[in-house]
């Protein structure tokens, strides 16, 4: 089996070698059309779109004036890097700005609910006629409903599970509530 492999290579580098005589005896291959590529330029002289762009607006004076400008670039920091992974880029964008994340305003919005929730609740607990106190724990249980809708949208943009917010127990507080206003 070995000699008859190797004759059958020997065969086909033969007629390998005879197709590659055939073919350099030919005409060479035409030359392709002048005129339809751009002539090769140096790689120092390219300039792409997006450089172009940037050579404009500087030339239009778009950069002039900038807030910062000439100052030295603020260092990074630490509290981003730790808790920002993946979106470090976007949260340094929105502190330069002024700005907060999301889930940052909307943790804010937690705490003024939970304080005006605690107020109606306080004030469910001073109230001594049935009527006005019922109609306090029927605005305690819709403002704690939407309390609780932010809550839940926050846990799920909020970018590290342990900064995730507990939702109220509406009829826990309202016990817990009576208990106080008897105990008074």
């Amino acid at each position: 089996m070995g000699q008859e492999r190797r004759r059958r290579l020997e065969e086909i580098a033969r007629a390998g070698g005879e197709a590659r005589e055939a073919a350099s005896q030919e005409a060479p291959p035409p030359e392709p059309p002048r005129g339809k590529r751009p002539p090769l330029t140096a790689y120092t002289q390219y300039e792409s779109w997006i450089d172009r762009q940037i050579r404009q607006a500087q030339e239009r004076g778009d950069f002039d004036n900038l807030r910062g400008q000439g100052q030295p670039l603020t260092p990074d920091d630490p509290n981003v890097r730790a808790y920002a992974g993946d979106d470090a880029m976007g949260l340094k964008v929105l502190k330069n700005n002024g700005a907060l994340p999301a889930w940052v305003e909307m943790n804010k919005e937690i705490v003024a609910g939970r304080l005006h929730c605690r107020r109606i609740l306080d004030y469910y607990v001073a109230e001594r006629d049935r009527e006005r106190r019922a109609r306090f724990a029927a605005d305690y249980r819709r403002k704690v409903g939407e309390l609780n809708r932010t809550i839940d949208h926050y846990n799920l943009v909020v970018p590290a599970r342990h900064v995730e917010q507990v939702r109220v127990q509406v009829e826990a507080e309202l016990r817990e509530a009576d208990r106080r206003r008897w105990g008074a």
